[in-house]
């Protein structure tokens, strides 16, 4: 009997030791910009939805998209929310779109008093060569018949705060703004030449991005971490008073009416493909400046079947249930 307890005791232990606890995904996630297209991260991780899922996540804030990238590149962060230019303009970093957080282009272009038309506009006030503000303000520059860098220069000033002070200051004629700093320039009188969220262009300025390699090897903790998001936007959606805290505390804004703002412009997708219509764009204008990027398949850059997986195990339809949302 003395034998047979020993014998259960081992099988036991070694079944524990063997089985043991599910293992938490440690995943370093990087933000770039305390913008309002980041919410849903920011929900997700206050909400505790990617512990819920089986995933340790760390937020980690460096801006400059190719800083950004880098931390991917090194290891030292295995997500990223990235705009796709940086995914197709970097293809030695085998980067990856695996979900995505926009619909369509939102950004608006305000200028200073007097100025009436678009065609008046000398300089425009962006954030860096390379980022969303640069590709929005190139793409609707050229859509009104314009050249940027010709007949307008982009100037990289920084954050949307000081390109509203280059504006007011007369060293920018207008500026690449979003939600909320759109009320701010509404307030301080400045004149909307072009909303392109009265377009309808299809376009997400926001992707989750991960190495090829890193998605490959980790696939279960990167379909855990879109379960995560995609309940995050239902709970962004669903708890209003919530998300406003979670939005103040992130963007340092104490200010409701900015808040608000920022709720109101956003509609996140529940469906969070990323499919090829919503970089179709940056693959154009990255192919300006090399050729290459034209003759390439673009099914290279992004993978749909995380959300797909996810979608077809009822997942998505049982969270929109539960949070009543759409």
């Amino acid at each position: 009997m003395r034998n047979f307890h020993s014998v259960l005791a081992f099988t036991v232990m070694l079944f524990f030791s063997t089985v043991g606890p599910s293992r938490s995904a440690e995943i370093n996630v990087v933000w770039t910009s305390e913008v309002g297209q980041f919410a849903p991260l920011w929900i997700t991780k206050e909400a505790k939805l990617f512990e819920k899922y089986g995933n340790t996540v760390q937020l980690i804030f460096i801006q400059g998209a190719s800083s950004a990238a880098a931390a991917l590149s090194s290891g030292d962060a295995q997500v990223g929310m990235f705009s796709p230019q940086v995914v197709i303009s970097t293809p030695a970093l085998d980067l990856v779109m695996f979900g995505r957080l926009g619909n369509s282009m939102d950004n608006r272009i305000f200028a200073r008093k007097g100025i009436k038309s678009i065609k008046e506009v000398k300089r425009v006030a962006i954030s860096r060569f390379g980022s969303n503000a640069d590709f929005a303000a190139r793409f609707l520059l050229q859509r009104e018949g314009l050249k940027p860098d010709i007949d307008v220069a982009l100037l990289q000033v920084g954050n949307q705060s000081n390109r509203i002070v280059a504006v007011e200051t007369n060293n920018a004629d207008a500026a690449m703004l979003t939600p909320p700093m759109t009320l701010q320039a509404r307030k301080l009188g400045l004149t909307l030449l072009i909303d392109a969220s009265k377009l309808n262009i299809p376009y997400s300025s926001l992707m989750f991005v991960a190495r090829r390699p890193y998605l490959t090897k980790n696939r279960t903790d990167l379909v855990n971490f879109t379960k995560a998001m995609i309940e995050g936007v239902a709970y962004y959606k669903a708890n209003k008073e919530f998300s406003l805290k979670v939005l103040s505390k992130y963007m340092k804004v104490q200010d409701r009416e900015v808040l608000e703002e920022n709720f109101r412009e956003y509609d996140f997708p529940l469906k969070p493909y990323p499919a090829r219509e919503y970089y179709e764009l940056p693959i154009q204008e990255v192919g300006k400046k090399d050729p290459k990027v034209l003759k390439e398949n673009p099914e290279r850059y992004a993978d749909m079947s995380l959300v797909k997986e996810i979608e077809s195990s009822g997942f998505i339809d049982k969270v929109t249930k539960e949070y009543r949302v759409k």
